[in-house]
C-alpha cells in the first residue's frame, strides 16, 4: 500500500509507490509523491520534509485562479529546484466557466465522464506532464493541485495503469482521498471559496468514490485501450513509455 506522509500543512499527501503490477513487479518507493496545495507549509516543516524527500520538481496542477485565491506557493517550494504550473483546466478562461460548462454537461460533484472530459481538453498539459516524467533529474516529483484528489487523481491514475496496477488498485487508491475530505473543507473555507449548500452537502461532493475513478479508465480503455495507449496519442512511443516504467518500476 502507498505510504501516507504526516504533514502539518498539507493534506492527502502520499508516496505512489508499494504497488504490485502485472509485469510481477512493484511502484517504487520515492519517485512520486502526490498532496494537495503547500501553501501552509512553513519553513521548519518544509525543511524537515525536504531532507526526507529531496524533492526535485514539483507539478503544480492548479489553474491561475487558486493561485488569487492563495498567493503563497509556501515554503517547500523553495526549496525544489524545479517547478512547473501546468493547469489541465485551460488557463486563459475563469475557471468558474469551466466548472459551469462541465457541471451543465455531467451535473454538480466529481465523476468518471467529468475526469475523462478534462483528460481530453488539458492534452497539451498531459503532453507537457510526460515530458518531465521522461528526465530522470525530474525525479523525486511531488505532483499537486489544490485539494490532491481530482487533476491529482487523474495524473495518478493514469500512471498507475501505465504502469501495470491492477485497476481495482487504481480505484482504491484514489478513494484513500476521501479521508482528508473535512481539511479540505476546511482549506476551501479558510480561502474564502464557501462552496454551494450546507457542510454536509459540500463535503458529500468531495467524497472520492472508487466508482468515479473506475468509470473513468472504463472511458480510457473504450476509447484509447489503456493509459499507454492515450499517452501514445499524445505523441510519445514504446520506448519513451519504456523509459517511465524502468524509471518508476523496481
Amino acid at each position: 500500500m502507498p505510504q501516507l506522509i504526516e504533514s502539518e500543512g498539507t493534506f492527502n499527501f502520499r508516496d505512489f509507490g508499494g504497488y504490485a503490477t502485472s509485469s510481477g513487479r512493484r511502484v517504487r518507493s520515492g519517485m512520486l509523491f502526490r498532496a494537495a496545495s503547500l501553501d501552509k507549509i512553513d519553513d521548519a516543516e518544509a525543511r524537515s520534509l525536504q531532507d526526507r524527500l529531496s524533492i526535485q520538481t514539483i507539478i503544480d496542477l492548479r489553474h491561475p485562479d487558486e493561485f488569487r485565491d492563495n498567493p503563497g506557493r509556501g515554503s517547500l517550494v523553495d526549496l525544489v529546484p524545479n517547478r512547473h504550473e501546468l493547469s489541465p483546466i485551460e488557463a486563459s478562461q475563469p475557471i468558474k466557466n469551466h466548472t459551469e460548462a462541465l457541471n451543465t454537461i455531467h451535473g454538480i460533484g466529481q465523476s468518471g465522464p467529468r475526469y475523462f472530459e478534462a483528460l481530453e481538453r488539458g492534452e497539451s498539459v498531459w503532453r507537457e506532464v510526460v515530458r518531465v516524467l521522461l528526465e530522470l533529474a525530474s525525479y523525486p516529483i511531488l505532483a499537486h493541485c489544490t485539494a490532491g484528489k481530482d487533476r491529482t487523481g487523474t495524473a495518478a491514475g493514469l500512471l498507475l495503469d501505465l504502469l501495470g496496477v491492477a485497476k481495482d488498485d487504481v480505484s482504491a487508491d484514489y478513494a484513500m482521498s476521501s479521508a482528508s475530505v473535512d481539511q479540505l473543507y476546511d482549506y476551501i473555507i479558510e480561502a474564502g471559496r464557501r462552496p454551494e449548500g450546507s457542510m454536509e452537502e459540500s463535503k458529500a461532493r468531495m467524497v472520492t468514490h472508487r466508482e468515479y475513478m473506475a468509470d473513468f479508465l472504463t472511458l480510457l480503455y473504450e476509447k484509447y485501450g489503456n493509459a499507454e495507449g492515450y499517452i501514445k496519442h499524445l505523441g510519445f512511443g514504446s520506448n519513451e513509455i519504456a523509459r517511465v516504467r524502468e524509471f518508476l518500476l523496481e
